[in-house]
């Protein structure tokens, strides 16, 4: 099975430290099963300096969903779990507070995004301005986008290959090892 992750840069390693926090699913490496939702991530990141818009193709190995060993974590559809996860997983703390990123224990989890348009409906939840159903239903309607997120070394055991592609001159080149 393949992933992706659309980013300004070639990626060797990947770094959770450089990951972001409070994201949907807790700081974590994030793909997406589709490669134009990854280009679009690529090509829309805003960066300081002159960049590459690159698509990173990592080849998994499907038992990262099935072996006993892995703690996994995965939503179908946005419903009232997913939902507390993602507000679990974005709310701020006091700056007196450590909070431990990501704020789970599983080495992968899977579920809808919480893109731009759907980020809104979020924040009016945790804000309290509307009910989860509320919310829920509003998310339903918007298109859904599943994304993978992996956070520890155990989930990074299971990339078999990793390619990448850049946009040059408005054209994506082949993949390259």
């Amino acid at each position: 099975m393949y992933l992706y992750h659309g980013t300004t840069a070639k990626i060797g390693a990947i770094d959770f430290t450089k990951c972001r926090l409070r994201t949907d699913f807790g700081r974590g490496f994030y793909m997406t099963d589709k490669m134009g939702t990854a280009r679009d991530w690529a090509v829309g990141k805003p960066s300081i300096e002159v960049r590459v818009p690159t698509v990173m193709r990592y080849e998994f190995n499907d038992a990262i969903f099935t072996d006993t060993s892995v703690d996994r974590q995965r939503f179908n559809a946005p419903d009232k779990a997913w939902l507390d996860f993602v507000k679990d997983n974005r709310r701020k703390e006091s700056t007196l507070m450590v909070s431990k990123e990501p704020r789970h224990n599983y080495d992968v989890v899977s579920g809808p995004i919480a893109d731009d348009k759907v980020v809104d409906v979020v924040i009016e939840y945790c804000n309290s301005i509307i009910s989860a159903e509320e919310a829920i239903t509003r998310i339903k309607a918007l298109p859904s986008v599943i994304q993978v997120s992996i956070h520890t070394a155990l989930a990074l055991s299971y990339i078999l290959s990793v390619s990448y592609s850049q946009r040059k001159s408005s054209k994506w080149s082949d993949w390259s090892f």
